[in-house]
């Protein structure tokens, strides 16, 4: 419940999404379709931008990791890791999280993309790309949202330290667990994702951001 001054003729401020943020999901659309456009209309330009990688056979890309740098940025100065001592308050929730995160989301969304689209949908994919999309629902399945997480906490007003708690948490977890975990279900989906894809991805998009975020918090 919101706080008020005390005043009768104060109301709780009603949290609301700023007009960017209520149309997210047309805003996606409008992109996904320029970006296809300008793929088909510009190929030299689109095959030059793909060969750029963190590292030959990375398959890390250096303009999409730029761009995903710039859009998690903003949210990851917001985690505040001394939060983390407050790991054992309201432990059901936290612990609720994790099961789903790292037990139930992974291994489930691995079964899907097996049974659809390698069984369902099979006369209609052709067998590497099959292979392609399962390893991806395999690989966005096991990487927990962190930036949402704030989004919907403040919109449901809820606890700003207990969210940085769970994000934290999972973002350590993301550390050690994100690459064994996608390699045993691509194992077990019979996908093949090359180590150093994973390896890099954990550097580039964890390590390094994640990193460059906690110490732009502790120098302001």
């Amino acid at each position: 419940m919101n706080e008020t001054s005390g005043n009768p003729s104060e109301t709780p401020v009603q949290r609301r999404l700023n007009f960017f943020e209520r149309y997210l999901s047309l805003w996606v659309l409008v992109c996904m379709g320029v970006g296809v456009a300008f793929g088909k209309w510009q190929t030299g330009i689109t095959d030059a931008l793909s060969k750029l990688e963190f590292g030959a056979g990375s398959q890390v890309n250096v303009p999409i990791g730029i761009l995903l740098w710039l859009m998690i940025y903003p949210m990851m100065l917001k985690v505040d890791f001394s939060a983390i001592g407050g790991v054992t308050r309201k432990s059901k929730g936290l612990l609720a999280t994790l099961f789903i995160n790292w037990l139930v989301k992974p291994f489930s969304m691995a079964l899907l993309g097996w049974i659809f689209l390698q069984h369902v949908f099979a006369a209609w994919i052709p067998a590497d790309a099959a292979r392609d999309f399962t390893a991806g629902l395999i690989i966005l399945a096991a990487a927990p949202c962190t930036a949402m997480v704030f989004v919907w906490s403040y919109l449901t007003d809820g606890d700003p330290a207990y969210t940085l708690v769970q994000v934290a948490v999972n973002d350590l977890i993301m550390l050690v667990a994100f690459a064994p975990l996608v390699m045993f279900l691509c194992g077990v989906a019979q996908v093949v994702v090359p180590a150093k894809v994973l390896i890099t991805s954990v550097i580039v998009f964890i390590v390094i951001n994640r990193s460059r975020a906690w110490y732009e918090r502790g120098s302001l």
